[in-house]
């Protein structure tokens, strides 16, 4: 069994100090790479920020001031050096492939060889909002990943391909790598279709949903199958945890205070309508709803809200997220271990709902150690 490593996933909200202060803060405390993610909007509804609900909105003035994360990744590889960088994550519907091609290359220049592509399917609350054509979304990142290749691989040789999203007709890409290698690809896969992807074409594997010991031994199993299926050599693939946490004092803490607070029920509405089901509700987006794949936090209503804080439970939010103590949450997150994981990215939600503070930068202290020992 490989050594474990740990990364932390920041907000990457305004004010941009603050941004800056997570991850230097983080890489401090042990974290040995930085993410951040790559949203027009957030996924907390901005009816529910504010110093009513969150004593953080009075340092945070909205959910939904995201900063460009390529950009200040770039600042914090020049600031943190050695330390691996990367999206968590982007997609193909608003940057390009070219343009892809060209920003990773370009950020693991400026980090001597550190720049992860971390890229998914999408989300509707970056896509349709905005007027771009949601839909066929694996299609569409399985085009991209091709062009991705292409252009890589073509050694300054124009580059002509017929898709059904792309078309390019004597493209150039003539950018060298740094140290004459690409960029690495960690990509966001739950499903078949996108797990034959990860194998495919990924150097690491990027899944942010909670998922049992079971489910992630068999999703890395799928993922291993077809890369010998591609004929792949993958000794040096890595595969990943999204740990999206609420940490605290204890778990039973955590889930009181998401179950009293109208954050938690923001929370809630991000599960599926299938998660809902298996606590015998139905979701109140609708039936078959897909959760943060589907939800546009601005049409979210009052009503909406106070449904989910009436009807939410404990066991469906923690379906989504690892609640607790850095002990308690290690504890659980140790089986993902054992099923293969070997990189764990910590993303804190629970300041959001104990208002920060010093003690808060102590627990992730004291998770990202712990979870190192695994």
């Amino acid at each position: 069994m490989g050594r474990i490593t740990v990364g932390y996933q920041d907000a990457g909200l305004h004010p941009l100090w603050l941004t800056n202060a997570g991850l230097r803060v983080a890489r401090l405390l042990g974290a040995e790479s930085l993410w951040l993610p790559d949203h027009f909007m957030g996924f907390i509804p901005a009816r529910v920020w504010n110093t009513d609900v969150t004593s953080v909105a009075k340092l945070v003035h909205s959910p939904d001031g995201l900063f460009d994360p390529l950009q200040v990744l770039a600042i914090a590889s020049c600031r943190m050096r050695g330390v691996d960088v990367g999206t968590a994550v982007t997609e193909a519907y608003r940057h390009h492939p070219m343009a892809l091609a060209q920003s990773f290359v370009t950020l693991d220049h400026i980090s001597r060889g550190h720049a992860i592509l971390g890229i998914g399917n999408g989300e509707k609350l970056n896509v349709e909002p905005y007027g771009l054509p949601w839909g066929k979304q694996v299609s569409r990142l399985e085009e991209a990943l091709t062009i991705l290749r292409l252009l890589w691989e073509s050694d300054g040789r124009p580059v002509t391909y017929d898709g059904r999203f792309w078309q390019l007709r004597d493209a150039i890409f003539d950018l060298p790598f740094y140290n004459g290698r690409p960029p690495r690809v960690w990509i966001a896969a739950h499903a078949p279709r996108m797990l034959d992807l990860t194998g495919r074409f990924g150097d690491g594997w990027l899944p942010t949903l909670k998922a049992t010991p079971g489910e992630y031994r068999a999703r890395l199993d799928a993922i291993r199958a077809a890369a010998a299926s591609a004929g792949r050599d993958i000794d040096h693939f890595v595969p990943c945890q999204m740990a999206v946490v609420a940490l605290g004092e204890s778990r039973d803490q955590m889930v009181d205070l998401a179950l009293r607070s109208r954050l938690g029920a923001a929370m809630a509405l991000l599960a599926p309508d299938a998660a809902w089901k298996v606590i015998g509700k139905t979701h109140p987006l609708g039936d078959g709803f897909g959760g943060f794949y589907d939800i546009v936090p601005p049409r979210i209503t009052e009503e909406d809200i106070d449904t989910a804080q009436r009807e939410m439970t404990a066991e469906l939010l923690l379906t989504s997220m690892y609640a607790g103590s850095p002990s308690q949450i290690r504890d659980e997150i140790a089986p993902l271990v054992e099923a293969g994981a070997r990189h764990i990215i910590v993303s804190n939600l629970g300041g959001m709902l104990t208002g920060g503070g010093p003690k808060d930068v102590w627990r992730l202290g004291s998770l990202i150690r712990k979870l190192r020992r695994l």
